[in-house]
């Protein structure tokens, strides 16, 4: 579901509004402060709370079969940080199979101990491993008894956010302060160049020191609390 506020217009007044409507006339145009945070802001931000996104990996578009296989994410739009998983086309079809078994069964026990000795089956084998190549490969090491598998896997990928719309609700205030902090920073160190200035009405003292402080002690404030989120996936705990 997309939040209509969540947009550029809105990171950029809240932005202005923090900062004093005067700062409007120095320094960024809006397009600039737009860019600085597609470029700065949001890739740090999807960092710990990325964006996820799916991909489909077939096996007769692998680039490479040997000695390992390489897959590669074509025409994808996302700019990848990690992939967080690959799943195996034939864990997904026997989960199917062994769920609608259970469902004609009109007995979803049946389907639990099923799944359950799926995976301890699974176990027992010798895992793939996998490594992702930025930006946009992966590379796969299949285990001995892997060639029953079919090779096709769903990738579920940790992505950047490339604009508001995409951000979960709950976070988009760490967004809007990570923003703002970015760009006092900015704004900051610019004004280090020139901490003075002449007008028709007098001189005008700059608060470079001051706007650059607070924004670095407010994007540490927003990293914590970035830290201290919990993930979202849920974890099983079997005691």
């Amino acid at each position: 579901m997309v939040c209509t506020w969540q947009n550029w217009d809105n990171i950029i007044d809240y932005i202005k509004s923090n900062l004093g409507a005067s700062t409007k006339n120095f320094e960024f145009t809006d397009d600039e402060i737009m860019q600085k945070i597609k470029m700065h802001s949001l890739p740090l931000f999807s960092r710990y709370s990325p964006l996820i996104r799916y991909y489909a990996l077939r096996e007769e578009d692998a680039i490479q079969t040997r000695p390992t296989w390489i897959y590669q994410f074509v025409d994808f739009d996302y700019s990848i940080i990690k992939i967080n998983k690959l799943i195996n086309r034939d864990t997904l079809s026997d989960l199917y199979q062994t769920y609608n078994y259970a469902q004609s069964a009109g007995d979803i026990t049946d389907f639990l101990m099923r799944t359950n000795m799926e995976h301890m089956a699974r176990t027992s084998l010798a895992p793939n491993t996998w490594r992702f190549f930025a930006p946009d490969k992966v590379e796969v090491m299949f285990s001995p008894e892997s060639h029953v598998l079919a090779k096709d896997f769903i990738a579920e990928l940790a992505c950047v956010h490339k604009d508001p719309t995409e951000v979960n609700p709950d976070m988009y205030q760490h967004l809007l302060d990570l923003a703002l902090a970015d760009i006092m920073i900015f704004i900051g160190r610019m004004r280090t160049k020139f901490r003075q200035f002449s007008t028709p009405y007098g001189q005008v003292d700059l608060n470079a020191d001051d706007i650059l402080q607070e924004g670095k002690q407010l994007k540490q404030e927003v990293l914590q609390n970035l830290k201290e989120i919990p993930p979202e996936d849920m974890i099983f705990w079997i005691n």
